[in-house]
């Protein structure tokens, strides 16, 4: 039996970039998501990624893309927890969308066909089903593609997914309204984090997740917790943006004299 979103899920959904609309006369920066496993075709697509934000160097534009793609994990992972909803989707008829007026570069999901499904037994055999099919068969093969032809670290990129994960479940998830979807959130963050064995990402021994799920610290200069990074994005690189990130490692692991002077390296 097929199900469906409701209108009010629907438009909860499009907080994370999902759009029903198919955008005509598209951008260069427009790709259908299969087309990403191809060398050629990646490798011009970064090089207008490139331009297009002002990227000095193909690593950077890797960094600054799946930063963008990782929403993609927040439009399903949402729908999984907060809706109990799976989505059934592939590679070829996944669409990002790019506005060419968007100097920010913040492009849209579009599925030109899709379908979903409901826990009818077991939730958590549902979950390990939906995020090792999620995870091996759409995020893992863009990354490993990226990393190929841009020889940046594995580290960064997974980083780059899982601080939104992150994001997600602990402060948008953890404050919702309704308190049986708090419940799953801190369920559903815990396997994705901790207990997922590195098969449901694809061919890992290890979860590429689970490294990055450290305990948070407090940072003086932030007046906060965070969970700093292990890694850095590089977004200081792009042009026009000298300020770091404010939980990357090189800002909050620096001697306190060094931030008042600037934060500048």
């Amino acid at each position: 039996m097929d199900k469906f979103f409701s209108e009010t899920e629907l438009s909860q959904l499009k907080n994370y970039r999902f759009t029903l609309e198919k955008v005509h006369g598209e951008s260069d920066l427009s790709i259908t998501l299969n087309e990403l496993l191809q060398k050629d075709q990646l490798r011009t697509f970064i090089s207008r990624a490139s331009e297009h934000i002002g990227s000095p160097n193909v690593k950077v534009t890797a960094s600054m893309f799946i930063k963008r793609y990782a929403f993609l994990s927040a439009i399903y992972l949402y729908a999984m927890t907060a809706f109990n909803k799976r989505f059934h989707i592939q590679l070829e008829h996944m669409h990002l969308q790019t506005d060419e007026q968007d100097p920010l570069w913040l492009p849209t999901f579009y599925f030109s066909k899709w379908r979903i499904s409901e826990p009818t037994g077991d939730r958590d055999q549902w979950r390990y089903e939906a995020i090792a099919d999620f995870f091996s068969n759409i995020v893992t093969p863009i990354v490993e593609s990226v990393k190929t032809e841009s020889k940046q670290s594995k580290l960064v990129l997974w980083e780059n997914i899982a601080i939104y994960i992150f994001w997600l479940y602990e402060s948008v998830l953890a404050e919702h309204e309704d308190e049986e979807v708090c419940g799953r959130a801190v369920e559903d963050l815990q396997f994705i984090a901790q207990l997922a064995p590195g098969s449901l990402f694809g061919h890992y021994h290890e979860n590429p997740i689970k490294r990055h799920f450290h305990d948070k610290r407090y940072i003086p200069e932030l007046g906060e917790e965070v969970r700093v990074r292990t890694t850095c994005c590089f977004f200081y690189a792009l042009t026009g943006t000298p300020d770091r990130c404010r939980i990357c490692p090189q800002t909050c692991n620096r001697p306190k004299n060094a931030l008042k002077n600037g934060g500048n390296s």
